[in-house]
């Protein structure tokens, strides 16, 4: 074990001797495997970077949040489109039956919401804001989305209730009518009424998911006065209890809207109750192809870096082969010619990957300073990833060369050499 060990000791030195002796040619060997490792690392850090920011938006909205609602939000091929597109929207009756069925040993909130078109945003003395995202939701929307407040608060139940006219604004929109001032107690207009403000959320910053920096909050019964649900997009939303078994409480809420629809049981569902973690799992299951795709093309790249390795090792076997022969003429084994000659290849290939890994590092420095969308990050995984892979690329390189000088004569290659 101890000589073995030596052995491998003595074909490290012999291979770090080649490679200084020869740095011109070493670092057009390593140029392949560090674009390979390069792009592979950069594209898996991009993916994680972006899968990362999308299921921080949606975590915002908690475990298993239930939205039932006319439309599946990943698909359902069992039902035809022409078959959904006639379902109608939940109504406040619903929402109001299963606010009433439902025990607070299950759920922890259930909300009503209206999905209103973006509207026009007016205030004294003020450019109008156009385009802005407008939310009707129940009181009982802060139960089941944490929010951040950077002054005042969300309307109550009373304010809900008595169909009040007041509106929580996004940072967005306080600093577009209000920049330096304090917009709390003021007016804003929309669809021709006046609205009191009595809350402003803080800043959340840009994301690929959902922000509502842009958007204004208002009672959906005040929603009501202004257009018909029956005409817009509505959902239920429902929070369970974290210890609630979610499957029993889908269950229980299909058989709720079933009866308050009077389906027969023959019929099927004209409604989706879907569960935000389904959603979280379809993400994570594009990420996963998006890797491979990445992967797969990023083989390239390290393909054409083992090749120039391995051809590199051949012109090196060749040159050195006097000095194989003499080696082995003083009684050095086959297998130090072929670690000495394994190790000049992985190593190769191992600084290509460092290389690489490190352009990739000065790269998410530079992407992150730039943008704010999502941060990319060059996590301890995906470094291990590319010394791996770039290991392997030399390894696997280097064995035909290596096994090529193992079996060189003495004699002959002596011979050749002189």
């Amino acid at each position: 074990m101890k000589k073995t060990f030596f052995e491998l000791l003595e074909s490290l030195k012999f291979a770090l001797k080649s490679l200084q002796t020869n740095l011109l040619r070493t670092s057009l060997s390593l140029l392949g495997v560090s674009v390979g490792i390069f792009s592979i690392v950069a594209i898996y850090s991009a993916i994680d970077g972006l899968n990362d920011t999308v299921m921080d938006s949606m975590n915002k909205f908690g475990q298993n949040t239930l939205y039932i609602t006319k439309f599946s939000f990943t698909g359902d091929a069992k039902v035809p489109r022409w078959k959904r597109k006639n379902f109608p929207f939940p109504d406040i009756d619903e929402y109001k039956m299963l606010q009433k069925s439902l025990s607070k040993d299950e759920v922890k909130a259930v909300t009503f919401r209206i999905f209103m078109p973006a509207t026009k945003v007016t205030v004294p003395g003020k450019e109008p804001l156009l385009g802005v995202e407008l939310i009707a939701d129940g009181a009982e929307f802060p139960q089941i989305q944490e929010l951040e407040f950077e002054s005042g608060r969300f309307f109550n139940n009373f304010e809900e209730s008595h169909a009040a006219a007041v509106a929580v604004i996004g940072a967005n929109i306080k600093d577009a009518l209000f920049e330096d001032e304090n917009p709390l107690g003021k007016t804003l207009r929309i669809y021709g009424k006046k609205l009191k403000i009595i809350g402003v959320l803080k800043k959340e910053g840009e994301g690929v998911g959902p922000s509502n920096d842009s958007r204004l909050f208002i009672p959906h019964s005040f929603a009501r006065t202004i257009v018909a649900p029956h005409k817009s997009f509505t959902a239920i939303i429902v929070a369970p209890e974290p210890d609630m078994p979610i499957n029993k409480l889908t269950q229980k809420i299909r058989l709720l809207m079933r009866q308050k629809r009077h389906l027969k049981p023959t019929e099927i569902d004209n409604f989706f109750i879907n569960n935000i973690n389904t959603v979280k799992d379809q993400i994570e299951k594009l990420t996963g192809v998006l890797r491979l795709g990445g992967g797969f093309l990023a083989l390239f790249s390290l393909l054409i870096g083992a090749f120039g390795i391995a051809n590199i090792m051949f012109v090196s076997v060749k040159e050195r082969t006097n000095q194989i022969g003499i080696q082995k003429a003083l009684g050095a084994k086959n297998s130090f010619i072929l670690w000495q000659f394994l190790f000049e290849a992985m190593f190769l290939s191992l600084i290509g990957g460092l290389i690489g890994i490190g352009l990739v590092w000065l790269g998410t420095l530079l992407v992150n300073r730039v943008q704010t969308d999502f941060v990319i990050q060059l996590s301890l995984k995906n470094i291990l990833i590319g010394l791996i892979i770039s290991s392997v690329i030399g390894l696997i390189a280097g064995l035909l060369p290596a096994w090529k000088a193992a079996k060189l004569d003495p004699v002959e290659a002596i011979r050749t050499g002189i």
